[in-house]
């Protein structure tokens, strides 16, 4: 009696575990396929190229049943940019991508994650290894004005200046002229106890935030312009936190008179006051000098 309770506890001991790892029909859930694809010159294995230069990945997703989601994301030193995000609901899709290089000498790891609508998943990975970066005019650094103090952008509704021109790297105040209000604190009456941290611009000024490269390095207006096409959407606005990195992009206007440019901005700090209103956001910016 005893020797066939315990056959019968293994047997349903076996059997669970089948079915934890099978479809509801008894049968196993492979896992997705992804196929990169010769076409036209993209890329299917490891490669060196210059920096800031154009490629395409090809490739083929499947699944036994639907392939639910498609993520590729591309990595550099541990930092992590986004390519690709989206919901395929099919059983079988061809995704191309056209992108450009890492715009510095680094070594840039491309991974694409492939999801099934039963939760598996498979993964497939293409090294970029870049031999030169992209050129151009040298950036200069900036991170205290004339009189030595940080550059800090105040919360607008406090006795400091809320504002900020960038291509004079100055600090502006409420009487100062809006076309020239590339930054602004945007806090509002009702957010006073609450203050968000929010800046917009009052100009045309645009912003994108960088996630795959560092204040450091980028080091010319070559490089700018790439981390800028290669960053997403613009914006107005941005909610800043402590280690954010920006992209402020410049119209050039004819009335009054200023220059078009590129504004590398990074948050040092952003302190949070109660009751005065002193609130501020300190960083510092890289642009070409004029």
């Amino acid at each position: 009696m005893k020797i066939k309770q315990i056959l019968g506890f293994s047997i349903l001991a076996i059997s669970s575990a089948f079915l934890l790892n099978s479809c509801g029909d008894g049968t196993p859930n492979p896992a997705p396929g992804i196929d990169f694809i010769a076409e036209g010159g993209s890329l299917t294995s490891d490669v060196s190229m210059d920096g800031d230069k154009a490629f395409t990945l090809v490739f083929n997703v499947t699944d036994d049943s639907k392939v639910k989601t498609v993520e590729v994301k591309s990595v550099v030193n541990g930092r992590i940019s986004p390519q690709l995000d989206t919901t395929i609901d099919k059983a079988s899709a061809k995704i191309k991508l056209s992108r450009k290089s890492y715009a510095a000498i680094a070594t840039e790891v491309w991974t694409i994650t492939v999801t099934d609508d039963k939760g598996s998943s498979t993964s497939k990975s293409i090294t970029i290894t870049t031999t030169s970066a992209a050129s151009g005019d040298p950036l200069s650094s900036f991170d205290k004005d004339n009189l030595g103090d940080p550059f800090k952008v105040w919360n607008f509704l406090g006795p400091k200046p809320g504002a900020f021109n960038l291509l004079d790297g100055v600090p502006l105040t409420a009487s100062d002229p809006v076309s020239e209000k590339d930054i602004q604190d945007s806090c509002i009456l009702a957010e006073v106890s609450q203050w968000p941290a929010r800046w917009t611009s009052k100009n045309g000024t645009t912003f994108k935030k960088v996630t795959g490269y560092t204040f450091d390095g980028v080091s010319n207006t070559g490089q700018l312009d790439a981390v800028w096409n290669a960053s997403g959407s613009a914006s107005k606005s941005m909610v800043v936190s402590v280690g954010d990195l920006y992209i402020a992009n410049i119209l050039a206007k004819s009335s009054p008179v200023r220059l078009a440019g590129k504004v590398l901005i990074y948050i040092m700090d952003v302190k949070k006051t109660a009751g005065d209103n002193l609130d501020y956001v300190q960083f510092k910016f890289k642009k070409k000098t004029l």
